[in-house]
């Protein structure tokens, strides 16, 4: 049975929307260290410190973020890439169906089906216009608000998708 089916675009604008939500918590909390430390390393240069393993630690501060950043922006590139290859146009519409024991995400382009289990569920976000259920694999279901339209819809929208999540 079928408790909700909505449908769904996915574009740039949803990455662009999404934007930071794509790092998890775990990431976070690393680059907070990574910080940390390049802070320690900068007390420690003007305290007068070793330099090059200063320079180091600094360098190692400043180049992490970036190439992760830069591997995300890869990522939605080579992603949009691939939907320009299969469906011939820049946007995915799909339509979400969300079932008693799974997720079936049909794209209407493609005419292909897809199906995640509830329990690859790990975490969801919320934007100004969306939801974001993201999988383990760091996989990403987009749920517009406006298919929701009423703030009950929303409400049992969730209580669902927290009914079916291990830890939400």
């Amino acid at each position: 049975m079928s408790h909700f089916i909505i449908k769904s675009i996915v574009n740039k604008g949803t990455y662009k929307e999404i934007g930071w939500r794509l790092i998890s918590r775990p990431e976070k909390i690393y680059f907070a260290v990574v910080l940390f430390c390049g802070v320690m390393a900068a007390i420690f240069f003007a305290t007068g410190g070793q330099y090059l393993f200063t320079f180091g630690a600094i360098l190692f501060t400043i180049l992490v973020p970036i190439f992760y950043i830069r591997n995300l922006k890869q990522a939605a590139k080579l992603h949009f890439k691939r939907i320009h290859e299969s469906t011939g146009t820049n946007e995915l519409e799909l339509e979400i169906s969300f079932n008693d024991d799974r997720v079936t995400i049909f794209c209407i382009a493609t005419n292909g089906t897809s199906f995640v289990e509830y329990e690859n569920f790990a975490r969801i976000a919320e934007t100004k216009n969306m939801y974001v259920i993201f999988t383990k694999a760091r996989q990403f279901i987009v749920i517009s608000k406006d298919e929701l339209v009423e703030k009950s819809e929303r409400k049992r929208f969730i209580k669902f998708i927290a009914s079916k999540m291990e830890k939400l």
